[in-house]
C-alpha cells in the first residue's frame, strides 16, 4: 500500500489532505475548492496494486510515501488534514517526517480501533458483497449513515456523483491494517501541535471516545466535539474548515 498524488492545487501556505479508508482522494468533496482558495492542497489517494503489495502494507510505509510526494512537489512545512483510517496516517508522518509537519487537524480518527470483531466480519463479509448490492448502498443507504442528521443536499450530491471505492482487495487490506494499528505507545513523541475534531454522532468510529483518549495522550493537543454530524464532517459547508486551517498555520507558528 502506498500513497500517490492525486491533485495540487491553489496557492499558499501547504496544506496535505491524507483520505480515509475510501482511499480516493475525493471525500473532501467541496470543501477541497473552499481550501484551495486560500491554501495551496495536495490531496492524496492510496495504491494497492503493481509496486504497491502487500509486502508494503503498513502505515509508515503510507507516510514514506506521501512524505515522498510532498518533497517532490517543492513543499517543505504543510498542515495535515487527516481523517478517519488517514487520521493514524497523519500521525505516523508527523513522528516519522517532522521536519514536513507544521501541525495536524485530525478528523473522527483513533489510534488504535478498539472493535476487533467489527473489523473481522467486515474482512470475512466484504468479498462478497455483490457489486449491485455495494452501489445501491452507497447511493441511497450511506449518504444516511456517512454524513448523519446534517445532511447537505449539495454535499449528498457531490458525494453521490462519485463512483466510490468498491470493497476491493485494497479495501480489504486497509482494514488488515487498522486491525494492526496501535500508535498509543509513540503518541507522547508527537511534538506539533494537533487539532482533533470528533463528530458527535459518527456511525463508523466510536469518534468521542478515540478522539478524547488521543486527547489525553497527545503533548500539544486540543479537542472540539462537533454536534449532530456523522463520520464524513469535512464537506459540510457551514463547518469552517478554512478557517480552521489558518488557525492551525498561526498556531504552528
Amino acid at each position: 500500500m502506498i500513497a500517490k498524488l492525486r491533485a495540487d492545487r491553489g496557492s499558499g501556505a501547504g496544506v496535505v489532505y491524507v483520505p480515509g479508508i475510501d482511499g480516493t482522494g475525493e471525500l473532501l468533496l467541496g470543501t477541497a475548492a473552499r481550501l484551495e482558495e486560500d491554501f495551496r492542497l495536495l490531496r492524496f489517494h492510496y495504491l494497492a496494486e503493481g509496486e504497491a503489495s502487500p509486502a508494503t502494507d503498513s502505515y509508515a510505509n503510507l507516510a514514506a510515501s506521501i512524505a515522498e510526494g510532498v518533497r517532490v512537489r517543492g513543499m517543505e512545512r504543510c498542515v495535515v488534514v487527516c481523517e478517519s483510517f488517514g487520521g493514524a496516517v497523519g500521525l505516523q508522518l508527523a513522528l516519522d517526517h517532522p521536519q514536513l509537519v507544521r501541525g495536524l487537524i485530525v478528523v473522527n480518527s483513533f489510534a488504535h480501533y478498539p472493535s476487533p470483531n467489527r473489523l473481522a466480519w467486515s474482512m470475512r463479509l466484504a468479498p462478497h458483497l455483490p457489486r449491485s448490492l455495494f452501489n445501491f448502498g452507497r447511493r441511497w443507504l450511506a449518504p444516511r449513515s456517512l454524513f448523519g442528521h446534517r445532511r447537505e443536499a449539495d454535499a449528498v450530491a457531490r458525494f453521490r456523483a462519485l463512483p466510490g471505492a468498491f470493497f476491493d482487495a485494497g479495501y480489504i487490506r486497509r482494514l488488515a491494517m487498522i486491525a494492526e494499528l496501535d500508535l498509543r505507545p509513540r503518541l507522547r513523541e508527537v511534538a506539533q501541535p494537533v487539532a482533533l475534531y470528533a463528530s458527535s454522532s459518527d456511525r463508523i468510529v466510536p469518534s468521542t471516545t478515540s478522539m478524547a483518549a488521543l486527547h489525553a495522550a497527545l503533548p500539544d493537543s486540543t479537542l472540539e466535539v462537533i454536534e449532530g454530524a456523522g463520520h464524513m464532517v469535512l464537506p459540510l459547508s457551514d463547518e469552517p474548515w478554512p478557517e480552521r486551517v489558518r488557525e492551525m498555520v498561526e498556531r504552528a507558528l
